[in-house]
């Protein structure tokens, strides 16, 4: 199976080449460089000449601007980022017969506190982020094969911009004080964990959206003291904070996805917050 990772250089790019191509899937990664093809997404001429290149069985998008405030500064480039492409790359599916996985997010709820959300439940669209990427979703399901993945995924990339998970880490190796969001609720799950359930998604072939994430749902707060207490680091001076007080009122915080539906195509339970900490950790030993 030949299968095409747009964005293959990021968290969730490497990840997903990284397992696949375990798979015994013929996997080729496209990136703005050091990928197998580098191209600028945005440029439609090349994104098109790419999807034509080889007869692709799986096409999956995973690019996007994630940082909420290059997207609210810059709506157009967000625009051409998280949504034109999808569109494209939908209408390519659409003619020629390929699978396409466009990977969402879970910025789509508010005010819910710990609330698991199905696919089908009401969204609020607070930000560009939040707005571009919904459009690209739209634009994605003009193919009738296309899959919207709902997800938050946490790990390790070692890149100049540290993830989540790598900016906890390095404040809790050096002592540093962290503010720890008591409201601000996920379901965040290892991207090793989601690769390994997105190739079994494949398999099945699903079409419409999918939330795949871990089954519980907790707050940053939460998972950062799990962490903390897992790798024997002391939180120091860190504080509980309240993200509805901060002031940072652009932004959804209530994300926790009900994964029931993917779970019963996928066959199995996705992993809780025990589980995924424990792979966070495994890891970071690794490292």
């Amino acid at each position: 199976m030949k299968i095409l990772i747009l964005g293959s250089t990021g968290l969730l790019g490497q990840a997903l080449a990284s397992s696949l191509s375990l798979k015994n899937f013929q996997v080729t990664g496209v990136a703005r460089k050091n990928a197998d093809i580098n191209i600028d997404i945005t440029e439609d001429e090349s994104l098109l000449n790419v999807l034509k290149n080889d007869d692709y069985d799986v096409i999956i998008n995973t690019v996007a601007i994630v940082n909420l405030k290059t997207c609210n500064d810059d709506p157009g480039l967000a625009y051409k980022v998280n949504s034109r492409p999808a569109s494209i790359i939908a209408n390519y599916a659409k003619n020629n017969g390929a699978y396409f996985i466009q990977i969402s997010t879970d910025h789509y709820y508010s005010g819910d506190k710990d609330l698991l959300h199905k696919e089908t439940d009401n969204i609020k669209l607070l930000n560009e982020y939040a707005r571009t990427k919904y459009c690209g979703e739209v634009y994605a399901l003009t193919s009738p094969k296309a899959l919207v993945i709902r997800t938050n995924i946490v790990g390790f990339k070692n890149s100049e911009s540290p993830t989540f998970v790598e900016w906890i880490v390095n404040n809790l190796e050096n002592n540093t004080s962290m503010n720890l969001f008591n409201d601000y609720y996920t379901s965040s799950i290892s991207v090793k964990q989601f690769s390994n359930i997105l190739y079994d998604i494949i398999l099945k072939r699903p079409a419409g959206i999918l939330n795949i994430s871990s089954g519980e749902c907790f707050s940053k707060e939460a998972f950062i003291r799990a962490l903390a207490d897992k790798l024997d680091f002391s939180l120091g001076n860190s504080k509980s904070y309240s993200i509805l007080k901060s002031g940072l009122t652009d932004r959804a915080e209530s994300l926790g996805l009900d994964v029931s539906k993917a779970e019963s195509i996928a066959g199995y339970k996705f992993p809780g917050l025990d589980e995924v900490i424990q792979e966070i950790c495994n890891e970071y030993k690794n490292k």
